[in-house]
């Protein structure tokens, strides 16, 4: 089986050579060198854990690269490897410059990449180091590492990393309770994929007052698809959020009702996620994205007439996904 470094593009190069090759890639005096089109604004590491496949982890490079073009970035890829038994490390450069429609819009990327034996992470916090771009600030985004290694790097390869990130519909493990460091400092891919649907049901539900919302409130139930798990989890936390203003609120029920969050599995094969308030006094509000396209509905009776009406939950970008989760 091939290591995930070799599944990757990039051209190979000692260890060693890699910062001096890249330096005199960047500032060749040839007639139309690029560097005056490269200026990092950052580090971003993308840390990839055993199980990640050949297909995941190009996806994830890709879309780290797209990110790269409206912020740039050096990117360093750590592939683990199961090859490598005496503590050596391997490596690869890749670089690529994308063009507008004109040179004036071109953007330069490059991306380091490194495989290397898990057990020593003393030696992989310090060939990470060398490789950073100095005074930059630094990211990281784990992508199926296991919850106890990255414990190990709190101490070596997360010091001073500006914030850490990981995508929870695709790990194995709730990487939330881990005992960070920092917890403000950790983002949730899967949460930032929500900004569109918290827009979308914050400017229906902001017609009402919450009050109204409050009182008498039964239930709240998250419905989502298996690859949507972890926007599921995230969307009943930012819910309760919100309903924990309630406890400002006179005959609120809202802190006593069922907060449910379930996999809709087969039943609702045309919804990727779903969310229903029920209530006492049989009023009721249920929203709904479907599987396909980037449509969904509501329907409700709170109070006012019965209303039926369809929303528009628009994806963020890759590179909006990612700066939703690095910066905010």
């Amino acid at each position: 089986m091939k290591d995930l470094i070799d599944e990757l593009p990039g051209l190979d190069l000692p260890v060693g050579e890699v910062t001096d090759r890249l330096e005199l890639m960047w500032d060749s005096d040839a007639s139309g060198s690029p560097s005056a089109f490269r200026a990092s604004q950052m580090n971003v590491v993308l840390h990839f854990g055993w199980d990640v496949t050949a297909e995941q982890a190009q996806e994830r490079f890709t879309t780290l690269l797209t990110f790269a073009q409206r912020y740039p970035s050096r990117i360093i890829v750590l592939c683990p490897s199961r090859s490598i038994k005496d503590g050596s490390m391997r490596a690869k450069l890749f670089s690529q410059c994308y063009i507008g429609d004109s040179h004036r819009e071109m953007c330069c990327c490059e991306a380091l990449l490194l495989g290397y034996e898990p057990d020593n992470c003393g030696y992989l916090a310090n060939q990470v180091s060398v490789w950073l771009e100095p005074d930059l600030p630094s990211y990281h985004w784990f992508c199926g590492v296991p919850s106890a290694r990255i414990e190990q790097y709190s101490d070596n390869l997360l010091k001073g990393v500006r914030r850490s990130i990981y995508d929870s519909s695709f790990e194995g493990e709730d990487l939330s309770q881990l005992d960070w460091p920092e917890p403000s400092r950790v983002g949730d891919l899967a949460s930032a994929r929500l900004l569109p649907v918290r827009q979308a049901l914050g400017q229906f539900l902001s017609g009402y007052e919450m009050q109204g919302l409050c009182e008498n409130l039964d239930s709240v139930t998250v419905r989502h698809c298996e690859a949507m798990s972890g926007e599921g989890t995230r969307l009943m936390e930012w819910l309760r959020d919100c309903l924990g203003e309630c406890e400002k609120c006179e005959d609120s029920t809202a802190l006593e009702a069922k907060y449910i969050v379930e996999n809709c599995g087969e039943c609702e094969s045309d919804c990727s996620l779903a969310l229903e308030f029920k209530y006492s006094d049989g009023r009721y509000f249920k929203w709904r994205k479907f599987a396909e396209g980037s449509m969904g509905e509501i329907e409700a009776s709170l109070g006012k007439s019965e209303e039926k009406i369809s929303t528009r939950v628009k994806p963020l970008g890759a590179e909006q996904m990612i700066a939703e989760a690095l910066f905010f």
